[in-house]
């Protein structure tokens, strides 16, 4: 053991003298922090998230070429005859002396997630795990280098070569069926060798028994494989029997491992765990859940997440005895015949581009009934999606809601998204409109729900029916305003005269103040002026567009537009709220079109600015059987639109009334769920600009200046010190 301890030592010594090691590091750190904080756009505004996966897949990146080199520095170490250690203790010191100048620009790189902390939530349980599986995966690519150093001794340019292209190959070979039509059976193997597949647990905060056993059994065949590579160089016999035993032992025990294993799930949300409200809901279950998941073989060996949602359907299933679950390659025409369409993905191969129709649904059966997820890649609602299936079997009713336009707009034009979405969330949806809504109203009770958008145009009739059935215990959401905005044109501001159900909330303690809240976190508008080659964009905050951070009812945040702030009494719960920094904006008189300042590029982006004074106000609140925001636009299609990306759709306004919804019916528990489903990775810690730009710098130069000095500084101390003892 002293001669790997000092076998060890002299291999550190040896980086910590070499430039290699320095430009090594020097490379790691640069490229991890340029990848997440510039690849991932993480200063953009809508894009950045605090998901440190990005992070944490570009060390096995940039350790293709690191690794090799740190590995190539002990070369002499692991051709030096004289030193008298056995091979395999020699080839487990010098794999771990690289393992190590590999860990230590990793340990720095915790600025990463501290500087992230700054803008928004960071996982802890995902930044422990991450970096428990770089350590793992590190130590795997050292052995492998070092394997290739023990069969091409002869050449110093033969093994650096080899190393970097297979830590290339079993970091992508997951990807092969991506670009290349492979049976079932090398998909598998793709799979099973794929470092970054094992690697993908880790980087969501996953400790997977499995995953960790692969890199600990593939390190140690490596090392075996080396020792055997040694002997044979220096003309001695290896016992072939005991390196074929022990790798057979190895392959049984990989194999048994995946029916026996463990996974922590180490996320805030418990992402990947069957929560207590899911089981105590499945303990009342009267009869045999038969759970069917249909899956193709090509979206499993392209997407990692299915083997997540098959994980974690398997967990759901082991908690109680009377379910049962079965895992059915996808039938083109039995899914069609249960009304499953199939989704198409893109695949690359060779030279052209096809589009593969691949299926991922999950089929429940209860009893005579049946219910279907018709799609799913991943778990983020796959708990919610479950639980409130079979918590209709269960309860054996369906979640009706009905839905109300009152605001000269209807549903299927201005609010087209939301019967789709709630449909989704297991409610039946019915739209209401002039020639049905009467009788409707007339007939709704304690039993039934409506959600109304606008109300301004709704009749003295109408209001008077929306009334009665309140009180009679109907459950109400509403999306009202106390001003009524113009969105396709100039957004002027009116005020509608005799607005019977507003003076109706007024009265049961939602008071709208007369004016419109402003907030420092609010969206940026891009405009455009000009047209084709002439045309030009300009960025700018519009806080009549409040950004709400998120909070305790909302956990990704919300946006309202046009928002009335609330003066809440009468036992009236607020839900919603700004940030410290809002500031209400008076109207200018009590009649007309031009009530408020709306133009994005006059308007005031500060309380200084507008001479109002700061503070936080209510934009959305509960009472009873009433919940109000008061943004009537609040899930408009045209407004989501508006502040959606080009590629996703900023849908959080419908997680909320989704929420809302189910908790006006009293199912606290699969509201809990939905939430549960949505980890928070908005940055939304710092909401003033100038405030933002200054963490931006601070964080560029952290990590981009001051590590890079450090590891400098580090090298020139040493370079003197050992001058100064020369």
């Amino acid at each position: 053991m002293k001669k790997f301890h000092s076998l060890y030592k002299s291999a550190l010594f040896s980086y910590l003298i070499d430039p290699l090691f320095y430009v090594s590091s020097l490379l790691t750190i640069l490229f991890c922090a340029f990848r997440f904080f510039f690849g991932s756009k993480f200063f953009v505004a809508g894009l950045g998230s605090t998901d440190l996966r990005p992070f944490f897949n570009s060390v096995p990146l940039i350790s293709i070429l690191t690794i090799p080199l740190l590995t190539f520095r002990l070369r002499s170490l692991l051709l030096d005859d004289s030193i008298p250690v056995k091979p395999f203790q020699r080839f487990f010191a010098l794999s771990t002396s690289s393992f190590t100048a590999f860990s230590l620009p990793l340990l720095l790189l915790i600025s990463i997630p501290l500087s992230v902390s700054r803008f928004g939530s960071v996982e802890p349980g995902q930044c422990l795990a991450g970096f428990f599986g770089l350590f793992l995966y590190g130590f795997s690519a050292s052995a492998l280098s070092a394997f290739f150093f023990a069969i091409f001794y002869s050449s110093p340019a033969l093994p650096l070569i080899f190393s970097a292209v297979v830590l290339a190959l079993v970091n992508f070979l997951h990807l092969l069926p991506l670009y290349v039509k492979t049976g079932s059976l090398l998909a598998f193997f793709c799979k099973a060798f794929s470092f970054a597949w094992h690697f993908d647990s880790f980087s969501k905060g996953i400790l997977d028994s499995r995953n960790f056993f692969y890199y600990i059994a593939a390190s140690f065949v490596l090392l075996l494989l080396s020792t055997h590579f040694e002997f044979k160089r220096l003309g001695k016999k290896s016992s072939r029997l005991t390196i074929l035993l022990f790798t057979l032992i190895l392959f049984l025990l990989s194999a048994s491992s995946q029916n026996l294993y463990f996974r922590f799930d180490l996320t805030r949300e418990k992402q990947f765990t069957v929560s207590p409200a899911s089981k105590n809901l499945l303990s009342s279950l009267e009869s045999d859940l038969h759970i069917t998941y249909f899956r193709s073989a090509e979206l499993k060996n392209l997407y990692p997440q299915t083997e997540d949602v098959l994980e974690f359907l398997q967990d759901y299933a082991s908690s109680q005895k009377n379910i049962t679950l079965t895992l059915e390659k996808a039938d083109e025409e039995k899914l069609k015949a249960l009304g499953i369409q199939g989704q198409q993905i893109r695949h690359d191969n060779g030279t052209k581009t096809e589009f593969v129709t691949v299926y991922s649904a999950v089929l429940l059966q209860y009893l005579e009934k049946s219910s279907i997820i018709p799609f799913v890649l991943s778990t983020q609602t796959l708990e919610y999606d479950l639980s409130q299936r079979v918590q209709q079997f269960i309860s054996q009713k369906e979640r009706k809601l009905y839905l109300l336009c009152g605001n000269g707009r209807t549903i299927e034009e201005s609010y087209m998204y939301v019967p789709a979405w709630l449909e989704n969330r297991g409610f039946t949806v019915e739209v209401l409109n002039e020639f049905n809504a009467a009788q409707v109203l007339k007939s709704l009770t304690a039993d039934d729900q409506i959600a109304i958008f606008g109300t301004k145009d709704f009749s003295s009739q109408e209001a008077i029916l929306i009334e009665n059935a309140i009180e009679k215990g109907c459950k109400a959401f509403f999306a009202a305003s106390l001003y009524h905005t113009t969105i396709e044109d100039e957004w002027k501001i009116s005020k509608p005269q005799n607005d019977l159900l507003i003076s109706y909330l007024n009265g049961k303690g939602f008071a709208f103040e007369n004016a419109l809240v402003e907030d420092i976190s609010c969206y940026p508008l891009t405009m455009q002026s000009g047209e084709g080659s002439t045309a030009e964009y300009t960025t700018v905050n519009y806080p009549l567009w409040t950004v709400l951070q998120n909070q305790k009812e909302a956990k990704q945040g919300a946006t309202v537009f046009w928002a009335s702030p609330l003066a809440l009494y009468n036992d009236a719960e607020p839900l919603l709220f700004t940030t410290n920094l809002a500031w209400l904006q008076k109207p200018a008189s009590n009649t007309g079109e031009d009530l408020f300042l709306t133009n994005p590029f006059t308007l005031p982006k500060t309380a200084s600015q507008s001479d109002s004074q700061t503070g936080q106000f209510v934009v959305a609140a509960k009472k009873g059987n009433i919940s109000l925001v008061s943004d009537q636009f609040f899930v408009s299609s045209l407004m989501t639109g508006f502040i959606s990306g080009e590629r996703t759709g900023d849908f959080r306004n419908y997680d909320y009334l989704t929420k809302e919804l189910l908790n006006l019916r009293g199912e606290e528990e699969l509201s809990a769920l939905m939430q549960k489903s949505a980890p928070i990775t908005a940055l939304y810690k710092i909401t003033d600009a100038s405030q933002f730009n200054s963490a931006r710098k601070g964080t560029i130069a952290l990590n981009f200046i001051i590590l890079p000095l450090l590891i400098l500084a580090l090298f020139v101390c040493i370079m003197l010190t050992r001058r100064h003892k020369r």
